[in-house]
Order: structure tokens, then C-alpha cells, then sequence
């Protein structure tokens, strides 16, 4: 009797058992088959994005070879090595003269912007032929913005299309491209402005739409085109400009002097350890770091305070004019304590 519980007993703890190893065989599958449904999943979203990128890397080199071309002057700098121009594949390269380059550009603009163009001028050295070695060549586009009304998206336009002409053209000798608008130019013409009368005087018709500029040639050899009052007021008009520029100009250049002398002094005072001070306080360190050690002349230091005093009452506005002679004298002052300054600091390093 014990016998036949004990073997219940046994087959009971068989049977659970048993039933434990199959519950438990089911879960691993389970498990396997939803593991191998996460790696589908992972993998396919892997795949889909490297599909896209490849895809959206393809689209932008082909967007770059399009709207770039090779430039004998580029601008921008890259890591990949630059290409040479052929002039197989650029038949440009292969025109010599000057007149050919240009009528070469003409006829590529023509082309681009059709009735756009009213005229296309040859301007400059070459005409006057007074051209030398690495002159431009000057090319005048008059467009019809009266038949035509420019708004900015056209604008924007006919800048983007001629800045693409030059690029995919290049030439032996650099462009020197000016648009003028026919109103403008109309304007100008009817006051007898200096700059279209000359223009017209020397300049020569690559491409006349219509017969525009050839006319006008002709009326100003006969005496027919004439400077008026408000031509010669527009001139006058613009001297106080010029002149304010070459002031500036000058001004500018003691600019550079003070801050030449500023960069030396620091540069001395570093060399011994001193930590560079604004400038109000160069000259009483130069004076006790090298004038009282003898390493330097005090005439150097009364140059910088000079320099100093006189850039302050620029800054300010007291002054607003100098003479050629002063510039030149504080360009040789700056160049000479420049040169001081370097002999002294290889004593120093030595």
C-alpha cells in the first residue's frame, strides 16, 4: 500500500514536472520568436534611414556640380585638392584678345537674357588703347527696365544668372562687368553727365539691340548731346565726398601708426614679463622696465606719448585734417620703433 502511494506520489511529481519543462519550453520559444521579431524590426530601421541618407547625400552632389562650376579665382576653400581648368572643357580659355573675350561674354549674355539687354558696351583701356599687362576688361550691360519693370525677384534673378555666366565662362583675363539701368543711363545722358558722355565717346558696341548706342555716337561727334546746369551742379555736388573720403584716408593711416607703436610696446613689455597694460599706461613702463635700465632711448617713449595724445584728439574730433608731411613722419617714427623694439627682444632672448 505504501508501495502504490509512494509511485502516485512519483508519477504526481513526474507529471508536474513535466508540465513545468513544457510551460517553460513555450516561454523560450515566446521569447525567441519575439526577439527575432525586435531584431527584424531594428534592422529595418536600420536600413530605412542608411536608404534615406544615401539617398539625400546623392541629391546634393548632383544640386553642387550643378549650380558650381570651376573658378580660376575661387573664394572658398576646401579639403578635397581642386581640379585644373581644361580648356577642353572650358573652350573660354582658348580666346586670346581681349576684343574676343569680350564679344565672347556679349554673345553668352545676349543669349542668357535675350530683348533683356539693350546694349553691351566695350569700355575702358582697350578702347582708349592704353591697356597694359593684367588690365580688366571693362564691359558696360545697359538693360531695359522700362519696357521691362524690375522688381526685386527679377532682380534677385538677373544678379544669380549673370553671376552663373561668369562662373561657368572663365577667361584669361579677369571681367570687369557694370549693369546700368536704361532710365538711369537715360537720366544721366540727358543732363550731360561726364561719366555716360564718355562713355559713349570712347566705348564700343558689342551687341545693339535696335541700334541703341550707335546713334548716340554719332549725335555726340555732331555736337547734339550737351552738359547742362544740372550736370555740372551734380559734379560739384560730389566733391565734399571725395574729399571727406581722402580725409578719412589720412586719418586712417595715423590709425594704423598708433596701433603699430601700441602692438610694439606691448610686445617689449611681454618680453619681461610685464603684463601688457592699456595704452594710457605704456610709456611710464617703457620708461621705468627699459629707459631707466638704459636698454632705451627716451626719445622713443616721448614719440609714443606724442602719437598717443595726438590719436586721442582724432578720436575726439578736434582734429579732422593733417598734412602728408605729419602721416609720413609717423609712418618712419613707427617703422623705426618697430625695428628698435625687435633688436631689443632678441638681446632679451639671447
Amino acid at each position: 500500500m505504501e508501495k502504490q502511494e509512494k509511485e502516485i506520489k512519483q508519477q504526481k511529481k513526474d507529471s508536474k514536472e513535466d508540465k513545468t519543462n513544457k510551460k517553460e519550453s513555450k516561454e523560450l520559444k515566446e521569447k525567441s520568436k519575439t526577439h527575432k521579431i525586435i531584431e527584424h524590426k531594428i534592422t529595418k530601421s536600420l536600413e530605412k534611414p542608411k536608404k534615406h541618407h544615401k539617398s539625400r547625400t546623392h541629391k546634393k552632389i548632383k544640386k553642387h556640380h550643378i549650380s558650381e562650376s570651376p573658378e580660376k579665382h575661387s573664394t572658398k576653400t576646401t579639403s578635397e585638392k581642386k581640379p585644373k581648368i581644361s580648356s577642353q572643357k572650358f573652350p573660354s580659355l582658348k580666346l586670346k584678345t581681349e576684343r574676343d573675350i569680350a564679344m565672347d561674354f556679349a554673345e553668352k549674355a545676349y543669349e542668357r537674357f535675350d530683348k533683356l539687354i539693350k546694349s553691351i558696351i566695350l569700355f575702358g583701356s582697350q578702347t582708349k588703347s592704353t591697356n597694359v599687362a593684367g588690365s580688366d576688361i571693362d564691359i558696360i550691360l545697359v538693360i531695359d527696365d522700362a519696357t521691362t519693370r524690375f522688381d526685386e525677384t527679377l532682380i534677385a534673378w538677373y544678379r544669380e544668372e549673370l553671376g552663373k555666366l561668369i562662373q561657368s565662362n572663365p577667361y584669361k583675363k579677369d571681367l570687369h562687368i557694370n549693369t546700368v539701368k536704361l532710365t538711369t543711363w537715360w537720366i544721366d545722358l540727358t543732363r550731360g553727365d561726364p561719366t555716360v558722355i564718355n562713355i559713349i565717346r570712347y566705348g564700343e558696341p558689342l551687341i545693339d539691340f535696335g541700334g541703341f548706342f550707335k546713334p548716340l555716337k554719332i549725335l555726340l561727334q555732331e555736337g547734339r548731346i550737351k552738359t547742362t546746369p544740372e550736370a555740372t551742379f551734380t559734379c560739384l555736388n560730389r566733391v565734399p565726398g571725395h574729399i571727406a573720403r581722402s580725409r578719412l584716408a589720412e586719418i586712417s593711416a595715423i590709425e594704423g601708426c598708433y596701433w603699430a607703436m601700441v602692438d610694439s610696446a606691448q610686445a617689449l613689455l611681454m618680453s619681461v614679463k610685464v603684463l601688457p597694460p592699456s595704452p594710457e599706461h605704456i610709456a611710464l613702463l617703457l620708461k621705468q622696465h627699459f629707459v631707466d635700465r638704459k636698454l632705451l632711448r627716451m626719445k622713443y617713449v616721448t614719440d609714443f606719448k606724442e602719437l598717443y595724445d595726438l590719436h586721442k584728439r582724432i578720436v575726439h574730433g578736434n582734429i579732422r585734417n593733417l598734412d602728408g608731411k605729419i602721416i609720413d613722419g609717423w609712418q618712419e617714427r613707427a617703422e623705426e620703433f618697430f625695428k628698435i623694439v625687435l633688436s631689443i627682444i632678441d638681446n632679451i632672448i639671447q
